[in-house]
């Protein structure tokens, strides 16, 4: 595991521990794939929801334990409202090329 992944792996326990929190008491869906270089990780609740445009300007969880990290390392992070409830966070990062 190169840092890339290191760090998108720190992303989605972040994502997992607001999850189990947050996301009222259900389960907590994770799911990863690997299609070429990109990995991709989903961390998914069935809770109330929310948008993260309306989050307060102090609270740095999501801001920068999850998408400034991914952002940081060349990654990206879109946290949205699931479609039938609750809150999906996506990352996604380009593994190093195999030498």
């Amino acid at each position: 595991m190169d840092e890339k992944i290191a760090s998108q792996m720190q992303a989605a326990r972040e994502a997992m521990v607001n999850a189990a929190k947050y996301g009222g008491g259900g389960p907590v869906q994770v799911y990863a794939e690997v299609e070429g270089r990109t990995v991709s990780v989903f961390v998914r609740d069935h809770g109330p929801g929310f948008d993260p445009d309306d989050l307060p300007e102090d609270r740095m969880g999501v801001r920068e334990s999850i998408i400034g990290r991914m952002r940081r390392n060349g990654g990206t992070a879109r946290v949205r409202p699931a479609p039938d409830g609750g809150t999906e966070v996506e990352l996604e990062m380009e593994r190093a090329a195999d030498d």
